[in-house]
């Protein structure tokens, strides 16, 4: 049998199956992108002999080859000054401009109308939707929807499963992706049989690969919840089972929740998700090494003697800030992420709880049992594989904390509160106004803080990081091996995106107003070697 292409394009009246695309808005179109090349992290820039390929062709944007520096001088094929309007969400900055937006809406409409979840029975507002996703059973039963209420979106499942059937039964293969019309409407096919999971995106900035990542983090939501094999003993037993009977209504908050996360950067600590989800890292928080290094002791100290507690997690809100666990077993940065936001999505947590949770990447047909208390702003998040030590580990807690408020007569804990507050720009020149340095050795990220928290601007920094990590330039293995760093940047007629890459690092930002670009440069690397230097306050080991 001949091997059929991955990628099917339907024809033009199969698109009435699927939500109508509008053209990319206008003046979103970015100005062509450069890569340079650097031989060392360092002001002084060195020349590469061999120039690579052209980079990958993107949709609204011109991308040209990388350029061959022959010394410091040849800087003068960026532009002099980077002439940028200030990183500020104001009323002449919205959605609405920089998403597509072929009618000209307002942003306020515009929002309600293309972004904003409705579960209504709506099938005109159903149809504006820039992003959709959907969870049914290979029976064609529903789970779950972004949009739409169950009367409005039962008929596009069946219309999906059909589709599905259709390459299974007559091409003998899944589909993974149908791309619909000039504009490139994308439908990412996650099937997990005995659940499948479909995105469709009318956003030109996400790819394939990254859709697909969205839909493993909604998949593995569902497994932690009710584990791989709750899942399928329940539709070995019913096909046609409705699953949503074991799912409660805070579930479908929260894949709500993480649909607007991972798409948009919206709700609270959103920005954070998607980045980290982006460019598959943990988002981290800077701690004081010293700090860090005895909130660590004052857990492994108890996770030594007591053989229930398997893995001992301090987090602020979303992010982890310590985590100790024993040398055999460990937790993946995908699970850590999906239980703490978990646990930061439940409601009351003012007395001690215990629930039980499926850590797929960990043992997805089992459960472990976690042991949770609110702390001041922190949550102290004890894991253990029995499910009658909660006793146990209310009585480690209670040590935990109590070791932690006496250390240093009171103001190790002071301190270490202190230090959580205090924001990363502080450290950074005014000039970059937010920036992502991803540590590749340990998939960690640390993320700076933006001083505006509108959501029109964590919208603008989705589309710019998003195109920016798909056109940077790829090290070559001769390039790896002689140390080279290199430098994309991404030009809209409101902002500049830089990243510089390396083999251990990669580091995205985007600029102020009218800067030098030399300075500009050098101000990156500054912060670069800064993130190096304080790698130890930046990340948990």
């Amino acid at each position: 049998m001949v091997d059929r292409p991955r990628i099917s394009r339907l024809s033009t009246k199969s698109m009435s199956l699927l939500p109508t695309v509008s053209n990319l808005a206008p003046g979103s179109t970015t100005d062509p992108t450069t890569a340079v090349n650097y031989e060392n992290v360092n002001l002084e820039i060195q020349s590469v002999h061999v120039p690579s390929p052209p980079i990958l062709q993107l949709e609204a944007a011109t991308i040209n080859s990388e350029i061959d520096i022959t010394g410091i001088n040849q800087l003068s094929l960026l532009p002099t000054k980077f002439h940028l309007q200030p990183l500020i969400s104001d009323e002449n900055t919205t959605c609405a401009d920089i998403y597509p937006n072929s009618n000209d809406l307002g942003a306020t409409v515009y929002r309600k109308q293309c972004i904003d979840i409705s579960k209504s029975n709506d099938n005109v507002l159903f149809h504006q939707k820039l992003k959709h996703f959907f969870i049914f059973s290979v029976a064609g039963k529903p789970i779950y929807s972004l949009h739409g209420n169950d009367d409005l979106t039962m008929g596009y499942m069946g219309i999906l499963t059909t589709i599905l059937s259709t390459f299974q039964e007559d091409l003998d293969q899944d589909v993974h992706v149908i791309e619909l019309g000039s504009n490139r409407v994308k439908l990412v096919v996650l099937n997990r049989s005995p659940i499948v999971l479909i995105a469709i995106s009318k956003l030109p900035h996400e790819t394939e690969q990254f859709l697909t990542r969205q839909l493993i983090v909604l998949y593995k939501y569902l497994l932690s919840i009710l584990s791989k094999q709750t899942i399928d003993r329940v539709f070995h037993n019913r096909l046609n089972y409705d699953l949503r009977r074991v799912l409660s209504p805070l579930d479908m908050e929260n894949l709500d929740s993480l649909c607007m996360k991972l798409t948009f950067g919206l709700q609270h600590d959103g920005l954070n998700s998607f980045l980290g989800e982006l460019f598959t890292a943990r988002p981290s928080l800077r701690i004081p090494y010293t700090l860090r290094k005895k909130m660590d002791r004052f857990l492994k100290e108890q996770q030594e003697e007591e053989e229930d507690l398997l893995f001992a997690i301090l987090s602020k809100d979303n992010q982890v800030t310590n985590f100790v666990h024993p040398k055999i077993h460990t937790l993946t940065n995908e699970d850590l992420y999906l239980l703490t936001f978990i646990v930061h999505s439940l409601k009351n947590k003012s007395e001690d709880l215990w629930i039980p949770l499926c850590m797929p990447n960990f043992n997805q047909n089992g459960y472990l049992y976690i042991f949770l208390r609110s702390w001041r702003q922190l949550t102290l998040i004890l894991v253990s594989g029995s499910k009658n030590a909660f006793d146990k580990l209310k009585v480690i807690a209670d040590r935990i904390i109590q070791r932690a408020e006496t250390s240093q007569a009171g103001h190790f804990l002071e301190n270490l509160e202190q230090a959580l507050m205090k924001p990363i720009r502080n450290e950074v020149p005014l000039v970059i106004k937010h920036f992502v340095y991803v540590n590749k050795e340990i998939n960690q990220c640390v993320i700076s803080e933006i001083n505006d928290d509108s959501d029109d601007l964590k919208l603008q920094l989705v589309v710019y990081y998003s195109l920016l990590k798909q056109c940077k330039s790829q090290l070559e293995a001769d390039e790896i091996k002689n140390g080279y760093k290199k430098l994309s940047y991404m030009r809209w007629n409101s902002s500049t995106a830089f990243m510089l890459s390396g083999t251990s690092f990669e580091f995205y930002c985007v600029a102020g107003d009218g800067v030098d670009s030399k300075n500009l440069i050098e101000i990156c690397l500054k912060i670069v070697n800064w993130c190096k230097k304080n790698k130890n306050r930046l990340f948990s080991t």
